[in-house]
């Protein structure tokens, strides 16, 4: 999630927590390039003694690429919660989402393909457990946007492709077939979080 043009997000997370931290126990001088403004070096000089040392900021690295939170309910029923921003930040949602809904006895975060794109990547397939591989369904689709969720019970992992605006969309959409395993597929209702998340 890099800007091509400055590979370097100061927003970035650890990045803003290492400043704080730093500025509790160093002096830090921050060096910027004179044309962007842009932060290029950090100088931190221990107080006590003086010594100095500098870091280059190169660049960084967001999690913030679009996740839902996939929950199964008691009778194998599944559906989507998102999108949200993160992996982290999905599976901070899990809790919150486990104690309003009793009925939900499992959760994972799932990357989501984006629909555009045909070809699913291995990294974005995710393990679940075999005895709910077997057993998963669809639910009632009572959410105003939808995922596909492809559905590879033999080797126990799915794909999860959206979202999407209406039904026959996501029932449309195809993947890229080649070295691919045959899948279930399944359309799933996707609910946006909680507005108090």
């Amino acid at each position: 999630m890099h800007d091509t043009g400055y590979p370097f997000d100061t927003a970035n997370r650890a990045y803003q927590r290492f400043l704080s931290l730093a500025s509790d126990h160093f002096e830090v001088l921050s060096w910027d390039d004179a044309t962007t403004g842009r932060p290029t070096l950090i100088t931190l000089t221990d107080i006590g003694s003086r010594d100095t040392f500098s870091l280059a900021l190169l660049d960084s690295v967001e999690d913030r690429a679009p996740h839902a939170l996939l929950a199964v309910t008691t009778t194998a029923a599944l559906s989507l919660h998102g999108p949200i921003a993160g992996r982290a930040a999905t599976a901070d949602y899990a809790p919150k989402l486990a104690m309003r809904d009793p009925d939900i006895v499992a959760t994972t975060p799932v990357a989501l393909h984006d629909p555009t794109q045909a070809r699913i990547s291995d990294d974005e397939w995710t393990g679940v457990p075999p005895d709910i591989a077997q057993v998963a369904r669809t639910t009632t689709i009572d959410a105003p946007r939808v995922a596909l969720a492809l559905l590879d019970r033999d080797r126990a992992r799915l794909a999860v492709v959206g979202p999407f605006a209406t039904l026959d969309t996501a029932d449309a959409w195809q993947p890229e077939a080649h070295g691919q395993p045959p899948t279930d597929r399944l359309l799933l209702p996707m609910h946006a979080p909680d507005s108090t998340y």
